[in-house]
């Protein structure tokens, strides 16, 4: 239902009026001045900006990194940013004289260059599509409309003003010379139409858009319109695409680029990979003029969708990309926790195909990470005397590019306040840790019946970031001893004294299989040993990391709860394992198959205590024949 003019001026509010005001008051001005003195204006503001807001500072310099060399530091950056500063807001104050120029004024200010194959594209039916970037200043290109008469339509893709007032006032600014401008929030059928029909029509085709094609831009992937390549099939041969875009080249002065086409490989008809010819082609023009290029907001953003939503776009991206899809993974200082988060790493790295792990770990589960290849590309230690933020920093890290996006899954504040430093674009944390800047808050349990914990991440990261089912088994086990074979026992737990076993009942299980091999960590070396001579077998002290070169398929654990039996399990080991203080389906073995569970329901079960309080244990009375079933 149309809705009356009364009702549509009781929205104007005061602050829109305002807005209104102030910007007639500053094109009244513009009028009186010279386009060289608002250029210098300009250049000034710039100053300021680069001044007084870091954070657009660390913006420009992120994008240039990823633009001109992954491997640039700050210092190498700081002059290069603060004159694009200056430059882009010379740009954008200059675009609003621009609009208002005179026929005089725009004939000293504006060159245009390959006028001639432009105009030829959009004539007798034929409809040129121009692909613009966001840089310098693209208000121009709605000026010149007058030097093209011979075109019948000459239009333009825009995004509205969230003021009604000033966007009718510029719209009629941009439409005074003939330019046809076409919002996106009104659909697409009058520009189809316009494709159609034939003549020039103007795309912004860098703009990001998470529900365009993801496709790398200067080599990292980002999501980009694939509105060109579509407008182009809808021609039935009569379209041209066009890179189109402006230079400063003096002060107050510009240079329009119209004429250079696009030439399409034989083959090149999807909508992804005729994207990914316009994007390189869009490179082209960037890299002609990196100063005038729009580099203060984020062009490769990171939303919680960051996974394209069907296998061609991710066939495109491991077809294109470059650079990686960095994501820091701070793990939870628990080793038995952390081992968890495996089915979920899986899950992230098999969603889109440019995907990097990173793992920030502390230093007693550093190996281990370095092992699981190639899920894994780099780990660092959260607990060393070099602090993460400077292993980060090294060459061989930094390299690869800026961060993206941040899973945080330890509840270290203080290393928190590290990181946020690193400047991901993202960041996740646990709902309980008091993370104000991050972006998505995860569930710390399930609410429902009881489930592997693994779930638990696998599922936030299935809801918060819409990752679709992927062709990878998530809980498989990782490679094991193939050649290993025979009985384990691992009568150690990294739970604490609760979980503990009588050693009479591991004597009787030991005699009952015959042959067995006692398995322990380091840090039960002493007593391990002991126990070992004590029942005559062999024993095996071996490193969380080194546990995967001892037990694998042809092999079958015992072992009390904690973190052996999980990585026994990850390696491809069969395992019994007796639970005391935690419950077998919330805190079984995450990876692999075939796994047993052993435990007595008393009313204390579970208690997830590390000193059992009662005066007779829940494990005394499993018995031998309980283990072996």
């Amino acid at each position: 239902m149309e809705q009356k003019p009364e009702e549509n001026k009781a929205r104007i509010t005061l602050s829109q009026r305002l807005g209104l005001w102030s910007y007639k008051t500053l094109c009244a001005l513009l009028r009186i001045t010279n386009i060289k003195l608002v250029a210098l204006f300009g250049r000034g503001v710039g100053y300021l900006v680069w001044a007084a807001i870091p954070s657009r500072r660390k913006i420009v310099a992120r994008n240039l990194r990823i633009v001109l060399n992954p491997s640039l530091r700050p210092k190498q950056l700081k002059t290069m940013v603060c004159r694009n500063i200056v430059r882009t807001c010379m740009n954008l104050i200059c675009s609003l004289k621009t609009g208002i120029f005179t026929d005089k004024e725009e004939a000293n200010s504006i060159r245009i260059l390959g006028g001639e194959e432009f105009v030829e594209c959009g004539k007798n039916g034929h409809t040129a599509i121009c692909c613009i970037p966001h840089a310098g200043n693209w208000e121009i290109l709605a000026r010149i409309r007058p030097h093209f008469l011979e075109v019948e339509h000459f239009g333009c893709m825009y995004r509205r003003l969230s003021n009604p007032l000033l966007e009718d006032m510029i719209y009629r600014n941009r439409t005074a010379f003939g330019c046809e401008m076409f919002s996106k929030e009104d659909g697409l059928k009058a520009v189809l139409k316009l494709a159609r029909s034939g003549g020039l029509l103007g795309v912004l085709s860098d703009q990001f858009t998470q529900e365009g094609i993801f496709l790398p831009y200067f080599g990292k992937t980002t999501g980009v319109t694939p509105l060109p390549a579509l407008l182009n099939k809808r021609c039935k041969g009569k379209g041209h695409l066009i890179s189109v875009f402006t230079r400063n080249t003096a002060l107050g002065k510009w240079d329009a680029e119209l004429g250079r086409l696009i030439h399409l490989p034989e083959g090149c008809e999807s909508l992804e990979d005729v994207t990914m010819q316009i994007n390189l082609a869009l490179e082209k023009c960037q890299m002609e003029s990196i100063l005038d290029g729009f580099w203060m907001h984020h062009r490769w953003k990171c939303t919680g969708v960051f996974a394209p939503q069907n296998s061609l776009h991710r066939e495109s991206m491991a077809r294109y990309g470059k650079l990686p899809f960095r994501m820091l993974i701070c793990m939870p200082e628990s080793f038995d926790e952390a081992v968890y988060l495996l089915p979920a790493m899986r899950l992230l790295k098999a969603s889109r195909p440019d995907t990097q792990l990173t793992v920030l770990c502390p230093a007693a589960q550093k190996a281990f990470w370095q092992n699981v290849a190639p899920l894994v590309t780099y780990v660092c230690t959260t607990d060393e005397k070099t602090t993460v933020v400077q292993q980060l920093d090294a060459e061989e890290i930094y390299k690869d590019g800026p961060f993206d996006i941040l899973f945080m899954f330890s509840n270290n504040k203080k290393l928190y306040k590290q990181l946020r430093t690193l400047d991901p674009l993202y960041v996740a944390a646990f709902d309980n840790a008091g993370y104000k800047k991050a972006k998505t808050k995860y569930a710390t349990a399930h609410t429902g019946a009881p489930r592997n914990r693994a779930l638990d991440y696998v599922d936030n990261m299935r809801t918060h970031h819409q990752l679709q089912e992927v062709e990878v088994d998530l809980f498989s086990p990782l490679a094991g001893n193939a050649q290993a074979s025979g009985n384990f026992i691992a009568p150690f737990s990294t739970l604490g004294k609760a979980d503990a076993w009588q050693q009479d009942k591991w004597a009787e299980l030991v005699k009952r299989l015959g042959q067995a091999t006692l398995l322990a960590l380091p840090t039960n070396e002493a007593e391990a040993k002991t126990m070992a001579a004590q029942l005559n077998i062999p024993c095996i002290i071996a490193a969380p990391e080194e546990i995967a070169q001892h037990v694998g398929p042809q092999c079958k654990l015992y072992a009390v709860d904690g973190l052996i039996p999980q990585l026994a399990g990850a390696a491809g080991c069969s395992c019994t394992v007796i639970m005391a203080s935690r419950l077998a389906e919330r805190y079984g073995i995450c990876l692999g198959e075939g796994h047993r569970y052993v435990c007595n329901h008393t009313p204390c079960h579970p208690c997830l205590q590390q000193q059992c309080d009662m005066p007779t244990p829940c494990t005394a009375s499993i018995t031998v024949e309980q283990v072996l079933d």
